[in-house]
């Protein structure tokens, strides 16, 4: 099967006319064989503003209609996506990441972990209700954003839930270059799943982002990485694969089965940090 990314820039400071790009290169990647394509973190709306005022000017309104462009695209080219947004949901400001099928929106997957920067600063922390793992026609799906990467919980929990590939929309500046030349590959490896993130490549109110959207499989290995081309790029995977979570190389002497072997009755990871004797 084949999924794709893009690593695109938006038109800047207009967000209709970002809708209308994701649109179009949505169409592209179907016309290539692509049954999935990815943008990155707060693609449609950008990411960088001065107060919650501007970032709710330019949110994302998903009952007003502002993603029918998108939605018209996947129906009638039979292809999956995923793009990152503002949204203006109520009196909220979420960052948001959207699962769209032919079929419509199939999941929403709200940022939890919010890094104090950017328009971070001003959104809210969402009421979270499960984890953002769905069902799709072409495979089991976990949504996660950019910095939540850095929480090993997050990508091991959408495993958990069965996801085959973990979808992670990404606006990394150069100096989190550790995330996709290190973190990627660990969490890809670590819960056996494929690991695709779409980054980046322009500069947004000073801030450059560094590319390297890339494709990882079940067992870290990096599968593609666009460096910093600018385009759409299609990988073939077999999603089954993430469907193994043992290392069997003589059967009966040497098996490993991280999944089946965890102890979690005896995890702290859910004690406050004062009780670890952390500062908070």
């Amino acid at each position: 099967m084949k999924i794709a990314f893009a690593q695109l820039s938006p038109v800047h400071g207009d967000t209709p006319a970002t809708i209308a790009l994701v649109a179009e290169a949505a169409r592209a990647a179907a016309t290539d064989g692509a049954r999935l394509i990815v943008f990155p973190e707060c693609f449609l709306t950008g990411g960088a503003f001065e107060d919650r005022a501007a970032l709710l000017q330019a949110a994302v309104d998903i009952e007003r209609g502002d993603l029918a462009p998108v939605l018209l695209a996947a129906r009638e080219a039979d292809i999956h996506v995923v793009v990152g947004f503002y949204q203006k949901s109520g009196p909220q400001a979420l960052n948001t990441a959207a699962l769209i099928g032919p079929e419509g929106i199939i999941g929403l997957h709200h940022k939890m972990h919010l890094p104090f920067m950017i328009g971070d600063r001003f959104a809210d922390i969402p009421q979270i209700e499960g984890p953002s793992v769905f069902d799709t026609a072409i495979g089991r799906i976990g949504l996660a954003i950019c910095y939540e990467i850095r929480f090993p919980e997050v990508i091991r929990t959408l495993a958990l839930e069965g996801a085959e590939l973990v979808v992670l929309p990404a606006a990394w500046p150069e100096a989190a270059r550790i995330l996709p030349d290190l973190f990627s590959r660990v969490r890809a490896a670590e819960n056996f799943v494929y690991f695709l993130s779409s980054n980046r490549i322009d500069v947004d109110d000073g801030m450059a982002f560094m590319g390297s959207s890339h494709v990882i499989g079940p067992d870290g290995n990096e599968i593609f990485n666009a460096g910093m081309e600018e385009g759409i790029f299609t990988v073939d995977v077999d999603l089954s694969r993430a469907r193994t979570k043992s290392i069997i190389r003589d059967p009966g002497v040497y098996e490993v089965h991280p999944f089946r072997d965890r102890r979690p009755q005896d995890y702290r990871i859910c004690a406050a940090p004062a009780a670890l004797g952390l500062e908070a």
